[in-house]
């Protein structure tokens, strides 16, 4: 299963901040829960800082393994350098690849 993560940051610092000392390390922690980033990007044409996430769960049940990040020390050293409320809103999206896709 695949989630899009978008998130909407507070100003042009939080979104600079937030890709360029959060997300690196957020990405390779990830991976030892069985969660797997995709990509990150930025959105251009947003009125509003955003990035954007593509996610995968194919390690096993999405909450279950979000649920034990969150509970980790890994997921409070993640976020010890970044202040989570320059977060000011949080959009998912599952996704269901299509057959032929390449991201199955």
């Amino acid at each position: 299963m695949m989630e899009l993560r978008t998130y909407t940051l507070a100003d042009a610092g939080a979104l600079r901040s937030y890709v360029s000392e959060f997300w690196p390390r957020h990405i390779r922690t990830l991976r030892t829960y069985g969660i797997t980033v995709h990509g990150v990007w930025t959105e251009l044409s947003a009125d509003e800082p955003r990035v954007l996430a593509l996610v995968d769960y194919s390690g096993g049940d999405p909450r279950a393994l979000a649920e034990s990040y969150r509970n980790s020390e890994d997921f409070v050293e993640d976020h010890r350098q970044f202040d989570a409320s320059l977060i000011i809103a949080t959009h998912t999206q599952m996704l269901q690849p299509i057959a032929g896709s390449p991201l199955q």
